[in-house]
């Protein structure tokens, strides 16, 4: 049933996946960060850039971004990997950052939950999700729970797309529904993307078929 209604799904709704909107900078970079090979892959490219291009061209920003990347890897208490979140940490040391994270893996997925649910901070929102992606533990029946409390759009946009890389097939008519009243109350942005591309990951996941066509491929 659950595949039916997926499919049924792509039929009726489409998105130009050529268009790099939020949710699906989210869902490259979570695909990116739990395959491994992939991601040492982008690494090891992503590194030889910033040697290449911005530390040479922006001396400046090195010294930044290498002070900024000390004090993360020095960080010993889960509230203070939460202030970097809220602050607007170089893109270079978003992964450091993460994975400081991961190291208080119990302790801190509770308080990102809690705070995802009032917090109106982008950055904040970005990194909680790739942290939740990345965590050990089972979020999914809480995010799901507490899903209609997250009082700002783009923090529930992003959840979803993290709910497509934890959650099983049977979240498939939940997704399909949360798709659906974002795009209703939402038509001007992008948020029930955030479903959409859960659903992708989902259709990945469990039922290998190639993604359907889109406006971008018709």
């Amino acid at each position: 049933m659950s595949r039916e209604l997926l499919y049924q799904f792509f039929e009726e709704n489409t998105i130009d996946l050529e268009i790099p909107t939020a949710p699906a900078v989210e869902h490259f970079y979570i695909a990116m960060r739990i395959r491994p090979e992939t991601y040492k892959e982008i690494r090891e490219a992503m590194d030889k850039t910033r040697d290449e291009v911005i530390f040479k061209q922006q001396p400046d920003r090195k010294e930044k971004i290498l002070a900024e990347k000390s004090e993360i890897e020095a960080s010993t208490t889960c509230e203070q990997i939460i202030k970097f979140m809220r602050r607007l940490t170089d893109q270079i040391n978003k992964p450091v950052l993460v994975d400081k994270a991961l190291e208080f893996d119990n302790e801190i997925v509770p308080e990102i939950i809690k705070i995802l649910k009032t917090s109106l901070n982008d950055c904040f929102i970005e990194t909680a999700v790739r942290i939740l992606a990345m965590s050990k533990k089972d979020v999914v029946e809480e995010l799901v729970e507490c899903f209609d409390k997250i009082r700002y759009p783009y923090a529930q946009s992003m959840v979803l797309v993290l709910l497509g890389f934890k959650a099983d097939e049977t979240i498939i008519p939940w997704l399909i529904k949360k798709y659906k009243e974002l795009k209703i109350w939402y038509p001007d942005e992008s948020y029930c993307e955030g479903a959409y591309y859960a659903l992708l990951e989902i259709e990945n996941r469990f039922f290998l078929r190639q993604p359907p066509k889109t406006s971008a491929t018709q």
